[in-house]
């Protein structure tokens, strides 16, 4: 299992244990709480002072604890929870791909995953958020799109990777997404095209029609 949390430092950080102990008591109780368990940690300079912290424990380390808890999957449960409650986040590891279109008056939805694309008329997007409750992430190209499905899926703000505002953080603006099609050489004028462009997107560096930019990962605490 790794987490990860967002901290701010003005020197770098040697020892990670020790600097949340002092200046994070509340995520550093969750190691005080779990004692059985060995994490190892890892820290990422973000800039400005913040850090991206990793906290990640071995999945054999639940095995310890199976004489608290009836099984090592409800040991993992109980920490996870706690570590929300401390303000660490579960680093998403999976994500589903979200678009949608007009075809008229009618909304076409489509999300890809490691089925294939699927697609849903809006009479059938609640089938549609059910699975995509299954991804941590959500992958959009425009905050536009979530509109479209917030009644039936309210938190879908919270999960979602909006891949223009990344660009926009970096460039001050964003290109159109079929702008991005002509230079990635794909075809957006179906949902088939432009999930499989927003697929392409993840990958760094991200091609402009000005030039090249590296956007943070998508699993990265979306607050950064």
């Amino acid at each position: 299992m790794k987490l990860q949390t967002l901290i701010e430092s003005e020197s770098k950080i040697e020892d990670i244990p020790s600097f949340l102990k002092e200046r994070y008591p509340d995520r550093y109780a969750l190691l005080e709480n779990w004692e059985e368990l060995t994490p190892s940690f890892d820290a990422v300079e973000l800039g400005e002072g913040r850090y991206l912290i990793f906290l990640e424990v071995p999945e054999k380390d639940f095995e310890r604890l199976t004489s608290i808890f009836p099984s090592k999957e409800e040991a993992m449960g109980a920490f996870l929870t706690t570590a929300v409650e401390a303000g660490w986040e579960e680093v998403p590891e999976s994500y589903v791909i979200y678009h949608a279109d007009f075809d008229g008056d009618k909304l076409i939805a489509a999300i890809k995953t490691e089925e294939g694309v699927l697609k849903f008329d809006q009479l059938h997007l609640e089938e549609m958020i059910r699975r995509m409750l299954r991804y941590p992430r959500i992958i959009t190209y425009s905050s536009d799109v979530l509109t479209y499905i917030k009644d039936v899926y309210p938190e879908v703000d919270s999960k979602a990777y909006v891949i223009s505002r990344e660009i926009a953080k970096v460039r001050g603006k964003a290109p159109d997404l079929e702008d991005l099609g002509k230079i990635y050489g794909v075809d957006t004028s179906t949902l088939e095209g432009k999930l499989q462009l927003l697929e392409e997107l993840l990958k760094n560096p991200v091609k402009l029609p000005d030039g090249e930019v590296n956007l943070r990962p998508y699993y990265y605490p979306l607050e950064t």
